[in-house]
């Protein structure tokens, strides 16, 4: 009996010891891996400003693109001393944000939760002809649409087409997810790495297999249409900005392809971005867009091959010159 005694308070001192592990180990731990695995902090109980401020500083740390320069460090050592007396979520937002400029530059920012709810107002991508030149007009894609559907309009509209050269607009295109643009685009690009995101440590490609895109965004696999060999002319203006700048980058460099119109805003950076248990969002940039002539970018402008008032027009020129009528 008296084994069984020992026995029973054995076990229960044993369980006892694995689910205080476990609850360390998810209090520890649950922040990172709720983001890992669902974009979204995991916290056990509801955070205090500090724990849920400290969740934003260790990221920002260890994956900003700045987040191991000195200024960073001056930064962090600002937020922390405005963060240490805060009563409310609330009062650490305008710290934060300024901590996660210095860790990732002017892509990043913490956004406060009512305006992160706002729908974003996603519309499906325009196609049209000009005589035998098709016209992409590619809008920015937050996530609102099914991507597979905007990617499908873009590509059926290649595969469909009776032209010799395409325009692909990206004026206004402020970004979002570029997974739906590539992979809707991917008939007018070859197969393989047509984008690079360098990063401190690391560097991913965004690679182009058929109709379908990954690496870049949502992974996403278009209509099955097939490749075209003709000249594309883009199209950019200051509103270009983000994801619709790494569509243009992955155009950069091929031989069939030039740019017309203005600099873009100069967004031309990869971010990580995830939910706040609040509902704010934290869009921390963690690489530099690199395209396949060699050249990364981050906070300037993309300069257009050609500078122009008159970007259609010039670009409708340029097509011309290179035979399709």
């Amino acid at each position: 009996m008296r084994n069984k005694k020992l026995f029973r308070w054995g076990c229960g001192s044993l369980i006892a010891i694995v689910l205080a592990l476990g609850l360390g180990a998810t209090w520890i731990l649950g922040p990172s891996a709720g983001i890992a695995l669902r974009a979204q902090p995991f916290f056990l109980i509801p955070p205090s400003p500090q724990r849920y401020a400290a969740v934003v500083v260790d990221y920002a740390e260890k994956l900003g693109i700045h987040g191991d320069t000195p200024e960073f460090q001056k930064a962090k050592q600002e937020a922390l001393a405005k963060i240490k007396n805060a009563q409310t979520l609330a009062d650490t937002h305008e710290p934060l944000n300024r901590l996660l400029k210095a860790a990732g530059g002017k892509h990043s920012r913490l956004i406060p939760p009512k305006e992160a709810s706002q729908p974003s107002g996603d519309v499906l991508p325009e196609v049209s002809q000009e005589g035998r030149v098709l016209v992409l007009k590619v809008p920015e894609y937050i996530g609102e649409l099914n991507g597979e559907d905007y990617a499908n309009t873009l590509a059926k509209g290649i595969g469909d087409a009776d032209a010799c050269g395409a325009v692909v607009d990206l004026r206004g295109n402020g970004g979002g997810d570029m997974g739906p643009m590539v992979a809707g685009l991917s008939p007018l690009l070859p197969d393989g790495d047509v984008l690079w995101f360098a990063g401190r440590s690391s560097t991913t490609a965004v690679t182009i297999n058929g109709n379908s895109a990954y690496g870049g965004g949502s992974p996403i696999e278009a209509a099955t249409v097939g490749k075209v060999e003709w000249p594309v002319a883009i199209l950019t203006d200051s509103g270009t900005a983000s994801s619709a700048e790494a569509t243009l980058l992955s155009f950069r460099g091929l031989p069939y392809s030039q740019s017309f119109g203005e600099a873009t805003a100069g967004y031309a950076s990869s971010n990580t971005a995830f939910t706040m248990s609040d509902g704010a969002m934290v869009l921390l940039t963690i690489a530099k867009d690199k395209d396949r002539t060699g050249a990364e970018h981050l906070d300037d402008p993309v300069e257009p091959d050609h500078p122009t008032p008159d970007p259609m027009g010039a670009a409708l020129k340029w097509l011309e010159d290179q035979g399709c009528r």
